[in-house]
Formats: structure tokens, sequence, C-alpha cells
């Protein structure tokens, strides 16, 4: 059967995606593989013959009697300005996806744009983005991939149902016994790199980027990296220079620290506006002396106290109490606060117990409370929020926090600024720290090179950073991240609910060529959604797969999927 002319033009664009630069990988990326040691190379199906429907499309089956044609598949991707090398590693996948057999188109958006067609309104096939998981690994794959939160905008945009990993993790959330966590957590990697719902292409490195003549002393912590608390309080400038100069691709949508959709780039702002109950250190764990709160106690497996300090203010002159503290907890909770409803599900109240003592009650038991909620919930002065109704939708246009930083200037499209708060308890190093809106990677590097910009918030891991990194005015540290390029189909979709089809389209993903080519080698492959940075909640021991569109051919001929005579895959039939 001769391909219609729509179908022409999808595969035309496709190609023509993967030329000046990427041709070449499309070959390569077809023959990648391991040494097949440890891989899951097929032979099973599906449970209930893997879901696939079998109701058709366009009216016609192929001669050999297979079942319907799969649907078109939409790969959403970003801008190349935004992120070139992921805009080119997505066009790459969707190329390979094609070859497979897989009806494709992908659609280029604004990052925000994107980020709510994924996270939000569950309208794509396939999306890609660096996945950036908190201090509590779980507390994070619970969101994402328990089965209640399937419904538009209630985190598991993949659509991923699985009773047994529900109640895995919830013992593993509601376990005080850190060992036993551990085990509960292998089990768990074990399961989701079993059925992949998400699979980790790359394993994306913590980066510090920045001009060594003009700042020092780079210290990561294991959530936000480079761009952490630990690492702003810990910064050292050099010589006479007293202003941290960043940049972001584009610009801040908000001001409301309850009301921003938890990008990056809203997240390292507010981190260093507000103070939180708990602070980590560089090892992760919750240190007193950079944190609100100077002690704490687990009273019993649904109750914490935290002693907070009593001689701290907001950055307007107001005293910060114990009442801002229980105020913050209970307005979350109250107002149902979208940003926070992880968080939120865990907390039933909290309350004053004296004036530096605050009693936060549990909904049900959380072993990991510190790093899953107390280190998440910014605490907000409640003589500013106590009178707004909707706070998610609050228009904030000059934010008052606690923080080491304190609200400067916001000129929307351009700039943002913040000045250190020359009270607080840990402080920074510099006096002023301002992002500057420039998209294009190459103007980033000439302002590092020259001194304009003297830091690189956004690690951007491509060419640039290949050809600039031995410059003799650029420094460089890297460490393992728990973060990671992932690839996510949306299970709401005809045939993406089948777990032979996701196996296939992981093997068919050229991780290595991406990661060699594409990002020159930076980061490692990604196979697991657990990174060795969480230490030993990580495990080795999960299935692994090939690189390899013969492996991933042979695993749909198995799981009862056929090719109809214009290439496209066909569901089993029944």
């Amino acid at each position: 059967m001769a391909e219609d002319s729509e179908r022409m033009r999808r595969r035309s664009f496709l190609k023509a995606t993967t030329a000046g630069g990427l041709a070449g990988m499309t070959a390569l990326a077809g023959c990648a593989g391991g040494d097949g040691e440890g891989t899951d190379t097929g032979g099973e199906t599906g449970e209930g013959g893997g879901g696939a429907t079998t109701e058709e499309t366009d009216g016609e089956t192929d001669s050999g009697g297979s079942g319907a044609s799969l649907p078109t598949y939409t790969y959403l991707n970003n801008a190349q300005s935004y992120n070139p090398p992921r805009h080119d590693a997505i066009n790459l996948i969707a190329s390979q996806f094609g070859e497979l057999g897989l009806d494709m188109e992908v659609e280029v958006l604004e990052w925000g744009t994107l980020f709510s067609r994924v996270s939000q309104e569950y309208d794509y096939s396939f999306a890609t983005w660096h996945t950036f998981f908190v201090s509590e690994p779980v507390t994070e794959l619970n969101n994402l991939f328990n089965s209640e939160n399937t419904d538009p905008g209630q985190g598991n945009y993949s659509g991923y149902q699985n009773e047994d990993l529900d109640e895995l993790m919830m013992n593993y959330l509601a376990e005080p016994d850190p060992d036993t966590r551990i085990d509960q957590c292998h089990e768990i990697q074990k399961t989701l790199m079993d059925d992949v719902p998400t699979m980790p292409i790359t394993q994306m490195p913590q980066a510090a980027i920045f001009n060594s003549n003009q700042v020092t002393n780079w210290q990561a912590d294991l959530a936000n990296g480079f761009n952490s608390y630990w690492t702003m309080i810990n910064l050292e400038m050099v010589g006479d220079n007293t202003e941290l100069k960043g940049y972001w691709p584009e610009t801040l949508s908000t001001m409301n620290v309850l009301g921003h959709n938890d990008e990056s780039k809203h997240v390292y702002q507010f981190n260093m506006l507000y103070d939180f109950l708990v602070q980590l250190n560089d090892n992760a764990e919750p240190d007193p002396e950079v944190s609100l709160a100077t002690d704490w106690d687990r009273v019993d497996e649904t109750t914490m106290e935290y002693t907070i300090r009593t001689d701290h203010s907001w950055h307007d002159g107001e005293d910060l109490t114990a009442e801002d503290v229980a105020f913050t907890y209970n307005y979350i909770v109250e107002n149902e606060v979208p940003l926070y409803s992880t968080q939120a599900q865990y907390i039933d109240n909290a309350e004053v117990v004296d004036e530096e003592t605050v009693r936060i009650n549990m909904s049900q038991p959380l072993g990991p409370f510190h790093l899953s909620v107390a280190n998440l919930i910014p605490i907000i002065p409640q003589h500013k929020w106590e009178g707004r109704s909707n706070p998610s939708q609050a228009n904030i246009q000059e934010p008052v926090g606690s923080g080491p930083m304190e609200f400067d200037y916001w000129e929307q499209g351009s700039e943002f600024a913040m000045v250190r708060n020359e009270d607080h308890f840990a402080p920074v190093s510099f006096e002023r720290r301002f992002w500057r809106i420039i998209p294009e990677a190459s103007t980033v590097w000439e302002n590092l090179i020259n001194g304009d910009l003297n830091y690189e918030p956004f690690g951007r891991i491509d060419r640039s950073l290949n050809e600039n990194q031995d410059n003799e005015n650029i420094g460089t540290q890297f460490q393992t991240a728990p973060t990671f390029w992932m690839f996510t189909p949306n299970e709401r979709q005809e045939g993406l609910d089948d777990p032979q089809m996701r196996k296939a389209l992981v093997e068919t993903i050229p991780r290595t060529p991406v990661v060699e080519q594409i990002l020159f080698g930076f980061p490692e492959v990604g196979f697991n959604v657990v990174s060795s940075a969480f230490g030993p909640l990580h495990t080795e021991d999960v299935t692994t797969y090939e690189e390899s569109i013969e492996s991933a051919r042979s695993r749909l001929e198995e799981a009862g999927y056929s090719w109809g005579d214009d290439g496209t895959i066909r569901a089993p039939s029944e």
C-alpha cells in the first residue's frame, strides 16, 4: 500500500530533522546495544494481551489479517533556542520510532505551554524533559505513578496504574526505619524499570559552570545541585566582585511562591527568598545550623515538633514567630494549594505549643517527613497572607519572605534581582544576585568569559560547554545528580498502555548516541529512575534494555504485532 500524502509529510519531516549532524546518528542508534548481560530482550507478553485495541482506525487491515493500525503519535518538543540538545535528541528519537513503524509527528512548543500540556492537561503521546527529583525519591515517584493521581493536574501524567506498586510506595512512606526503607525502595525501582512507565534517557550530571575570576567554592546539595540554598550560602566572591550574575533563557512568570508551576526557574529564586523548617547540607542531611528550626523531635509516628528561631524577622521587619509557621501549614492545607498537594496529604494540622515550638500533626504516618515535607514547604508571613482566600491565584508584586535574600526588582522579560538579607542566620557573601533573560547560548558564553555574567544556573550541557570549558576564565565542577532526561509515554493513548510496546520503544531510543554525540559524553546513559546520587536507596539490580531496533521489532512480533504494507505497526489481532 502506498503511503498517503499526510504520512509521507510526517516521515519526510522527521528525516529532515536528522540532517546536518544528526543523520549519522540514526544508523548508529539502530545498532547500539550492550553486551546482553542482565538485559530484557523480550519473549513475554503483557498481561491481558498488551491492552492494544483492535478497533479499526482507518477501515482496513493488511492482507495478513493483522489488527488495526495504531494512531498517529505526537512527541512534544521544546524550541531549538530553549534547549538545542534536547530539541535535537527528541527529533532523533522520533525518527527512530518512525523507523520502527510508528506514525509520528513532532510538535514544537514554548516551554511553559509544553509543560502544561503534559503535566496538567495530559494532552500528548510522548514527552521528554529534565526531571528534577527532590531529596526523597519515593515521594516524587508516588506523585508521578500512584494510581489515584491520574486525573488531569494530579501528577500522574503517564497514566500508569499498578495497585501493587501503590502499596509498595505507601508502605515505604509510612515506614519510620531508614534501613527498612532501603529494601522497599529497591523493590519499587525493580517494579518501575520492569514496566517502564518512564525511562531515563540520560543520567544528567549536576554542573557548576562559572567565571573562576569572580566566584568560587561551589558546593552542591542533592536536591537542587549547584543552585541550592547550601550552594548559595557557601559561595565565595573573588576580588572586589560583589554581585552574582546569572541568566535564564526565559522570564519568570510570577512572584507568587504558592502559585508557580514548580519550574526550576521559580524554585531557585523562592528557595532564597523564603525559609523552610529544615534545610539540607551537602550530605543531604537536615542541618539545624542553617535551618529555621534549630531542633526537632518525632513525638510519635504521626507527630513532629520543631523548635523555631525566636530572633528572626521577615524582610519587612516584622518578627517571624511560631504562629507564622503553624499558619503556613494550616493555610496550605485549608486552601488546597495545588503546588503543595503532595505534601498537604500528609498534614492534618499544625499548632503552637509555646513561643518557640510548633507541633505538626500528620494525617497519616510519613517516615521521611523532613525530606518529603519540612524541606519543601516555604514559611510565609501570616500578616501578608491571612486575608487572601485564593492564594495560588494571588497577584504578588513584591514578595516578603525571611530567607537570606530579599526581593529587589523584577523587570519582567529582561531581569530579576535580589539583595542580601544582612540579618539572616545563614548569610550569603554577595550583595546582589540577578538573572538576565538570554535565550541564545552563544551570548551566554560570551558574557561568562568576559565577566558580564559569572555563573550559568541553567546548566546547559551542550556544544558550547564542550568548546569553552577549557577557557582560562571558566571553571567547571561536576557530580552525580538525582536528575535525568526522561522519556514518558502517555498510557491513555491507544497502544501505549501495553508494557511490551513501552519496552520496545525504550529499546528503540538511541541513549548512547544521545549521550556521546548530542551531549558530548557529559552525562551517563540512563537506566534507573533512582540515581546512585541517593546512595543506598539506589540499586543496580533492575531490568535493563538493549538499544536496538531489531530487538524492539522482535519483541513486538512475539507480542503479536505486525507491520502493514506501508511499514506501520499494526496492533495484535484478537
